[in-house]
C-alpha cells in the first residue's frame, strides 16, 4: 500500500505515542465530579464552505455591508464585508434547543440597522418541543434576547424553518416609518403583530385568513398537516412618514381564495388586493408514474413535495424603489417545485394601482408538460436602477437553471445562457468553486448539462442595494455572487463564485481520526464526506462512486490506510486513506438505504462486519465478495472491532425482549450474549454509542443515553458506571495527556444537570466542559471523536453546523 511504504521516522514516533499503557483495571466505581467550566477559545469549523439550503439572503437597505443569511437548519449568519465571510450568530443553540438552527424569516431594521429579528424554529410538527423564538438583537446579531412564541389560545406557535416551502417570504417585515413595529407571518397560525421591536406579539385577528393550503406529500406520510400559512409581508414606505407608521401594508397568503390582501390603515381592517392576478387555476400537476423518464416527475414524488394548487401562488414580495410590488408566482411553494409547473412574475404600482405582467419568456413547447410558463424562484431590483431587475428559475432540473437580467422593468428579459445548436451552449458567466470544489460532484456531464450548475432549489436571488455589481443567490448547497454583474450588459462576462465562507452547513454523521495519514475523515448527509489533510482547506468529495449519505466510518488500527465507509445500501474501502476507493464486491442484498447502520474492521484488515440498521449483520473475509451473516446477534445491533485483537468484535442490541452485549472471539462469525442485565429500551436514550480503546483490547465505552455512561474492561461482560452522567450522548477518544496515560476521552452529554461538551484525562474520574453556552452548535449528537496525534484536539459532528473541532489553547 503506496502510502504506508512511505512512512517517515516522525510517522513512526505518531504511532509509537499512541501506544497506550494506562489499560490497568479502575478498580471501584468512579467518581463524578465536573471541574468548574472555563471558556475555552479557539472553536472552528473544519472547512467544507456550505452544503445545504440557502432559502433566504437579507441586504439592509440604509447601511452598507449588512446583510444576513438563514439557512434552513444551519442558524443565522452576519456577512462580513472585510473578511467577504459569514458570521455564525446562533451557536448558542444546544441540543435542548436545537430548533433555533432552523430559521423562518430575518428582518434587519431599516431605521437602525443595529436591529435585528430573528423567527427561529425548526419544524412545526411534533419533531420540535413546545413553543419557537424570536430572536431580538440590538447588536447586529452578536447577542439576542429571546421571545418564545405562543398563539392566541396559549398553545405553542411553531416555525417552519426546514419545512416544505421554506424559500418564501420573507414573513418578517419592519415599518420603515415605524420600527417598533414588526410583523410576522406564522405557518397558519394567522398574522402577527409586535409594537416594541418584536419583544411582544399579538395576533392581528382582523386579518382574514390564515391560509388553508397544505403540503399534501408531508402529511401522506408524516400525518400533520403542514400549512404554508402568510408568506411575506412588505410596507409601503410612501404611505406614511417617520415616527407615524406606515398606513399602506400588503400580505401574502397560501390560500385557494384570495392570496394578497391590503390595509390602507395600518393593519386595522384588511381587503383583498384590486386586480391581482388570478392565474394557472386550470393547471394540474403532473402525477408521478414509476419509471417515468420525466425528471420533475420523479422528483416532485421523492421529495413528497405536492399540493393541489390549482393556480400559482405568491410565493416572494420584494420593493422596488420606483413605488412597485414585484411578485414572484409559483405553481409550488418550493424548495423542490419543478419550473416546468408553471408561474410568473408581476409588478403592481402602489400610485397607479395598475398590475403588469412582466413573467419570464415561455419554456419551449412541449407537449409533455401541461403549461409553457416558467416557474420562478425569486426576483430581485437593483435599488440604484430600478428598471433593473434579476430573476432566477426554480428547478428547471434539466439541464439547469436559468438566471434572466432585464435593464427596461421587466419588458424583456436576457438568459445568462442559451442553446446554440443542441446540445451546445453559450454561457455568459464563468463559475470559479475553488474555494468548494467538491460542488462539481466528482463528475463530468455531457452537455447541454455541466458542472458545477448554475444550481437548484434557489429561492432567494439578491442585488446588493449600494452596489449595482454585487449579486449573490443561494443555492440547495451554497451562495455563489459576483461582483461584476452589470458587465452583463456589456457583452462581457459575469464570474460567478463561492461566496459562503464560513457558513458550515452539514449533517454529520460520523467522523474518524486515524493515527496515521489525513487527520480527519467524515460521514454525512446528502453529500457523503469529505477527507480532510488541511482542516482550512474545502476539499473534493468523495465518490467512486458517490454514496450521498455516508454514516458509518471505521479503519483498521494495525494498518489506518484501510478504511470502510457505508450508506445508502452501499459499502466502500480504500487502501491509501482515502484517495481512491473501490466498492466491496457486492452490496449486500436488502441493506437500509436510510441513514442507519455501521460497519467495522478488525485491526490486521482481514474482516469486514456490515451491519445495516435493517438485518442482521454479515462478515466478509473477501473485500466483500461474499457475505455470510453473523449468527448471534439480532437485526441493528450495533457492532465495534476491538482495537488489539483481531479476533474480537462486540455487540450491542436488542432482540425485540432485552437489550444485550455481544461478543465474538471468531472474528465476527459468531456472537455469545455476555451481558444480558441492560435496560436501556425503556429510557429515552437519543443514541447508542459504543467504541473501543486504542492500545487496551477489551476495553469499552458506552453511551446510552439517559441510561448514562458506561465502561468496560472484559469486552463487554461487566461495566461500571460513570456517575454524574444524565444523558450521555456521544463518546469519542482521542490522544492521552501523558506517554503512560489511558485516552482522553470526549462527549457530548448532560452531566450533573448540565449539558455541554467534556473532555476527561483520567478515565472518567473528573470531567472539563470544553465549551461554553455560546458554542453549542445545535443537535451536535450524533457523532464525536479526538485526534489520536494531537492531544486536546476533539472533532465535533453536528445537525446542521458541519465539524466543529478545536485545539487547546
Amino acid at each position: 500500500m503506496k502510502k504506508k511504504l512511505l512512512l517517515s521516522v516522525a510517522a513512526l514516533t505518531a504511532a509509537a505515542a499512541i501506544s497506550f499503557t494506562g489499560c490497568e483495571s479502575s478498580g471501584s466505581s468512579l467518581p463524578g465530579a465536573v471541574n468548574p467550566q472555563y471558556t475555552q477559545k479557539g472553536w472552528k469549523s473544519a472547512k467544507i464552505v456550505g452544503g445545504g439550503m440557502i432559502p433566504g439572503i437579507i441586504f439592509n437597505t440604509t447601511q452598507p455591508g449588512v446583510a444576513y443569511v438563514r439557512t434552513d437548519m444551519g442558524g443565522a449568519y452576519r456577512w462580513h464585508p472585510q473578511s467577504e465571510s459569514w458570521i455564525p450568530l446562533t451557536d448558542f443553540a444546544g441540543v435542548e434547543d436545537y430548533g433555533r438552527l432552523g430559521i423562518a424569516s430575518i428582518a434587519t431594521d431599516p431605521v437602525e440597522p443595529n436591529r435585528v429579528v430573528i423567527a427561529s424554529g425548526t419544524y412545526t410538527n411534533e419533531w420540535e418541543q413546545g413553543p419557537s423564538q424570536m430572536l431580538v438583537s440590538e447588536d447586529y446579531g452578536d447577542t439576542f434576547t429571546r421571545i418564545d412564541m405562543y398563539k392566541s389560545d396559549g398553545t405553542p406557535l411553531k416555525m417552519g424553518g426546514n419545512m416544505p416551502g421554506r424559500g418564501v417570504g420573507e414573513r418578517l417585515a419592519i415599518d420603515p416609518n415605524d420600527n417598533k413595529t414588526v410583523y410576522f407571518g406564522s405557518f397558519g397560525d394567522g398574522l402577527y403583530r409586535s409594537r416594541d421591536y418584536g419583544h411582544t406579539w399579538e395576533e392581528v385577528k382582523s386579518f382574514p385568513k390564515k391560509g388553508n393550503v397544505y403540503d399534501e406529500g408531508f402529511s401522506t406520510w408524516s400525518h400533520f398537516e403542514h400549512y404554508f400559512g402568510i408568506m411575506w409581508v412588505l410596507f409601503d414606505p410612501a404611505s406614511g412618514t417617520a415616527g407615524s407608521g406606515s398606513k399602506n401594508i400588503y400580505v401574502a397568503v397560501a390560500d385557494t381564495g384570495t392570496t394578497i390582501y391590503e390595509s390602507n390603515d395600518a393593519g386595522a381592517t384588511w381587503h383583498p388586493l384590486a386586480g391581482q392576478p388570478d392565474i394557472g387555476q386550470d393547471l394540474t400537476l403532473p402525477a408521478y408514474e414509476p419509471g417515468s423518464a420525466s425528471k420533475e416527475k420523479k422528483h416532485a414524488h421523492m421529495t413528497g413535495e405536492s399540493c393541489s394548487c390549482k393556480k400559482y401562488y405568491p410565493i416572494k414580495g420584494v420593493y422596488s424603489p420606483k413605488g412597485e410590488l414585484l411578485v414572484t408566482y409559483n405553481h409550488g411553494f418550493g424548495p423542490y417545485s419543478s419550473a416546468y409547473w408553471g408561474g410568473a412574475i408581476w409588478k403592481y404600482n402602489f400610485t397607479t394601482k395598475e398590475w403588469t405582467d412582466i413573467s419570464l419568456p415561455k419554456h419551449d413547447p412541449d407537449p409533455s408538460r401541461v403549461t409553457l410558463d416558467r416557474g420562478v424562484g425569486s426576483v430581485a431590483v437593483d435599488r440604484q436602477n430600478p428598471d433593473t431587475l434579476v430573476a432566477v428559475t426554480l428547478n428547471e432540473w434539466w439541464p439547469d437553471e436559468y438566471i434572466y437580467r432585464s435593464t427596461d422593468g421587466g419588458k424583456t428579459w436576457d438568459p445568462i445562457w442559451y442553446m446554440d445548436g443542441y446540445p451546445n451552449r453559450v454561457n455568459k458567466y464563468t463559475l470559479d468553486i475553488k474555494d468548494s470544489p467538491w460542488l462539481d460532484w466528482g463528475e463530468q456531464k455531457a452537455l447541454p448539462e455541466q458542472n458545477p450548475k448554475l444550481g437548484w432549489c434557489i429561492a432567494d436571488i439578491e442585488i446588493d442595494p449600494f452596489d449595482s455589481n454585487v449579486l449573490m443567490y443561494g443555492t440547495g448547497a451554497t451562495i455563489y455572487g459576483t461582483h461584476n454583474l452589470t458587465d452583463w450588459d456589456k457583452g462581457k462576462r459575469v464570474n460567478f463564485t463561492v461566496m459562503a465562507d464560513g457558513i458550515e452547513e452539514c449533517a454529520i454523521l460520523d467522523l474518524i481520526s486515524p493515527p496515521e495519514g489525513a487527520n480527519l475523515i467524515s460521514g454525512m448527509g446528502d453529500i457523503g464526506g469529505f477527507v480532510h489533510y488541511d482542516l482550512n482547506k474545502a476539499s473534493t468529495m468523495i465518490v467512486n462512486p458517490n454514496i450521498a449519505g455516508v454514516n458509518s466510518l471505521d479503519y483498521a488500527q494495525e494498518d489506518p490506510y484501510f478504511i470502510v465507509r457505508m450508506g445508502d445500501g452501499k459499502l466502500m474501502y480504500t487502501e491509501d486513506g482515502g484517495d481512491n476507493w473501490s466498492p466491496v464486491g457486492k452490496f449486500l442484498e436488502g441493506a437500509d438505504k436510510g441513514w442507519s447502520g455501521v460497519t467495522a474492521v478488525s485491526p490486521d484488515t482481514s474482516v469486514i462486519v456490515w451491519a445495516p440498521g435493517n438485518l442482521v449483520a454479515n462478515w466478509s473475509d473477501d473485500l466483500g465478495r461474499t457475505w455470510t451473516e453473523c449468527k448471534g446477534l439480532p437485526a441493528g445491533a450495533k457492532v465495534v472491532s476491538d482495537r488489539v485483537n483481531s479476533k474480537k468484535f462486540y455487540a450491542f442490541g436488542n432482540d425485540g425482549k432485552t437489550d444485550t452485549f455481544y461478543a465474538s472471539e471468531d472474528a465476527g462469525k459468531t456472537f455469545t450474549a455476555v451481558n444480558t442485565t441492560w435496560n436501556t429500551s425503556s429510557r429515552n436514550r437519543t443514541s447508542w454509542d459504543l467504541t473501543a480503546v486504542i492500545g487496551c483490547e477489551g476495553h469499552l465505552w458506552f453511551a446510552a443515553g439517559e441510561a448514562g455512561l458506561y465502561h468496560s474492561e472484559d469486552g463487554g461482560k461487566n461495566w461500571t458506571s460513570i456517575k454524574g452522567f444524565d444523558n450521555a450522548m456521544i463518546i469519542g477518544l482521542g490522544k492521552a495527556k501523558d506517554k503512560d496515560s489511558y485516552q482522553s476521552l470526549y462527549t457530548n452529554s448532560k452531566i450533573n444537570g448540565k449539558y455541554g461538551i467534556y473532555r476527561s484525562d483520567d478515565k472518567g474520574a473528573t470531567w472539563i466542559r470544553i465549551n461554553d453556552d455560546k458554542h453549542q452548535f445545535g443537535a451536535a449528537n450524533s457523532t464525536i471523536t479526538g485526534d489520536p496525534r494531537i492531544y486536546g484536539r476533539v472533532y465535533l459532528g453536528t445537525n446542521g453546523r458541519g465539524i466543529m473541532y478545536r485545539d487547546l489553547d
